[in-house]
C-alpha cells in the first residue's frame, strides 16, 4: 500500500499510521471540496483476489483509494474475463501509478487520469496492462470524488437514465444440451430479459444444432447473440456467420483474435450478421481507428479495461459519428459492473449492457450496497445505483478471505483450463 507522510514523502508501509494532510485554499464550489478544504489522495492499495465458481477459478483486481477526508473509493481492472494475472496489475499500481497519485489534489478525475497516461505511455504503452491498471484507479477516483460530493458517479457526470436493459451473457453451448441452457436462462426470461448471448467453440456445427433447439425452447421475441471467443480463422468465421444469419442472430462477437486486423476487416465486409468488438480496445484512439477501418459494427467498450470511465464514454461518443451501436462489455467483479452501469447511465446512445450469470456469486461475495443480482432485474432492466459514488462498495473482509493464487497453481476448469483454444486456428 502507498501512503503519504506528513512531510510529503512517499513510502510503502501497511502498518505505520500516517497523519492526514488537508490543504486549504479552494472555494467550496470546487468539485472535490469539503467545507472549503481540498481533498488529497492519501493512500492506494491494490487488492488482488482469487475466487472459485462451479465452472472455474478466476482472479479479480480491485483497488482502494483513500482520501485525506477519510472517504474511500473503489475501482476494478478487467482483462475481459476476471483478471487472470491480477498480481501483475497490482505491481503496476503499487510500483508505477500510486507514486504518481499519492498527495495529489482530487479536484477532477481527468487531470489525474492524464497524469497516469502521460507518465507511463512510453514505458508501459497504451495497450493491455497499462490502461487496465489505470482503469481501476480512474474508476476509484470517480467513486471517491462523487462520494466526497454526496452524489452518485452518474449524477456527478450527468445522468440520462435510471435503469438499463440487460442481456444475459450465458456459457458455451458445448457445456450441455439445449434444455440445459434453457433452464439456465429461464430465471432471466421470467425477469423480463429478452436478449441472450451464448458462446460457440471449436465444434461450431454441433453448437449450431444446439442453438437451433435452444432458440425454439426460448420462444418468440428473444434476441440471440453469439460470442466466438477468438476461436476461428476467417473462412470458418464466414461459414459460422452465414449459419447464424439463418437463425436471425443479431451479432457475432470476437470470432477472430482481436489482433487479426486484416481478417476482421474482410469479415465485417462479407458477414451477413453484425460483427462486435471492443472489450480489447484501449481508449478512444483505438476505437476510432477500428471504426474508421471498418473492423466492427457493434462497439463494446468496458470502463474497467479501456482506461477508465471517461475513456469508455469517449469511445461511446465517437461511435455516433460512425453510426455504430454501443453495448458495453461486462465480465468482472461488482465494482466493474457498477462502473459500466454508470457508463450506460451517462450515454444516451447505450440501450443495453452485458449481464453474465456466471458472475452472480462473485458480485454477491465481494459487493456491498446496491443489489446487482437477478432479483434486481425488473422488466429486463437493472437500476443504476443511486447511492454516493458507484453505489457499490467492496467487502474487504471477503477480499481478505480470498487471497490471490497465481494461475499456475490452479486446477483446470471445464473451459478456463483451455486457453490454447482461443488462438484463432479453427
Amino acid at each position: 500500500m502507498w501512503v503519504r507522510s506528513d512531510c510529503g514523502g512517499r513510502f510503502m508501509s501497511p502498518t505505520i499510521e500516517i497523519g492526514l494532510t488537508i490543504s486549504p485554499g479552494v472555494s467550496s464550489g470546487s468539485p472535490a471540496t469539503q467545507g472549503g478544504t481540498v481533498i488529497r489522495i492519501h493512500a492506494i492499495t491494490a487488492l488482488p483476489v482469487t475466487f472459485g465458481t462451479d465452472r472455474e477459478r478466476m482472479s479479480f483486481l480491485f483497488v482502494r483509494v483513500e482520501g485525506d477526508n477519510g472517504l474511500v473509493g473503489y475501482g476494478e481492472a478487467c482483462d475481459s474475463y476476471g483478471c487472470s494475472y491480477a498480481s501483475v496489475l497490482a505491481t503496476v499500481i503499487d510500483d508505477v501509478l500510486a507514486p504518481l497519485l499519492i498527495g495529489e489534489e482530487l479536484e477532477a478525475v481527468g487531470p489525474l487520469a492524464d497524469r497516469m497516461r502521460l507518465f507511463t505511455r512510453r514505458r508501459l504503452g497504451d495497450q493491455w496492462v497499462g490502461p487496465q491498471a489505470r482503469s481501476a484507479l480512474e474508476i476509484a477516483m470517480w467513486d471517491l470524488l462523487a462520494k466526497s460530493n454526496g452524489r452518485s458517479v452518474s449524477s456527478q457526470i450527468g445522468r440520462v437514465r435510471d435503469s438499463i436493459e440487460v442481456y444475459a451473457s450465458s456459457g458455451f453451448l458445448e457445456e450441455g444440451p439445449a434444455a440445459f441452457h434453457a433452464e439456465k436462462l429461464r430465471p432471466f426470461l421470467e425477469a423480463g430479459v429478452r436478449m441472450v448471448k451464448v458462446r460457440t467453440g471449436p465444434e461450431w456445427r454441433d453448437d449450431i444444432a444446439t442453438m437451433t433447439e435452444l432458440k425454439a425452447l426460448l420462444g418468440d421475441g428473444i434476441e440471440m447473440m453469439v460470442d466466438g471467443s477468438e476461436t476461428y480463422t476467417l473462412s470458418t468465421a464466414l461459414e459460422l456467420a452465414h449459419a447464424l444469419a439463418d437463425l436471425d442472430v443479431r451479432w457475432l462477437e470476437e470470432p477472430l483474435p482481436q489482433g487479426a486486423h486484416a481478417g476482421i476487416e474482410e469479415l465485417v465486409r462479407r458477414s451477413p450478421v453484425a460483427i462486435a468488438y471492443g472489450e480489447h480496445l484501449f481508449g478512444n484512439d483505438e476505437a476510432i481507428e477500428s471504426m474508421r477501418r471498418g473492423r466492427l459494427n457493434i462497439l463494446q467498450p468496458d470502463a474497467s479495461t479501456a482506461g477508465g470511465l471517461s475513456a469508455a464514454r469517449d469511445m461511446a461518443a465517437s461511435a455516433a459519428s460512425f453510426g455504430v451501436r454501443v453495448v458495453p462489455h461486462v465480465c468482472a467483479g461488482p465494482i466493474s459492473l457498477a462502473a459500466n452501469l454508470h457508463l450506460a447511465a451517462t450515454v444516451s446512445a447505450i440501450r443495453a449492457i452485458e449481464f453474465p450469470p456466471t458472475l452472480l456469486p462473485v458480485w454477491k461475495t465481494f459487493g456491498t450496497g446496491a443489489d446487482l443480482g437477478l432479483s434486481a432485474i425488473t422488466d429486463g432492466h437493472l437500476a443504476i445505483p443511486d447511492g454516493p459514488g458507484l453505489g457499490v462498495d467492496l467487502d474487504e473482509a471477503a477480499v481478505a478471505a480470498h487471497p490471490y493464487e497465481a494461475p499456475g497453481a490452479r486446477a483446470a476448469g471445464t473451459t478456463g483450463g483451455l486457453p490454447d483454444r482461443f488462438v484463432g486456428d479453427r
